[in-house]
């Protein structure tokens, strides 16, 4: 599950927008996993980002922020 959680963070990052979604897909020893977030700009230099990934009977959850400067 974290590489899909990394593959929907990674996939919104570059996006100019303040509202993005993303989606990403991992696969690790026969399994996979499928996660969705949503990240929002609450300023010029700040992110928030939660998402949520699932595989089979497992569901893990994550919330981030990011700065800049």
């Amino acid at each position: 599950m974290s590489s899909a959680m990394l593959n929907m963070s990674a996939s919104v990052a570059g996006i100019a927008s303040q509202n993005r979604i993303g989606a990403g897909v991992g696969f690790q020893n026969g399994e996979s996993a499928l996660s969705v977030g949503y990240q929002r700009a609450i300023s010029p230099r700040a992110t928030v980002t939660v998402g949520g990934a699932l595989s089979g009977d497992d569901r893990s959850v994550g919330l981030g922020a990011g700065f800049g400067w």
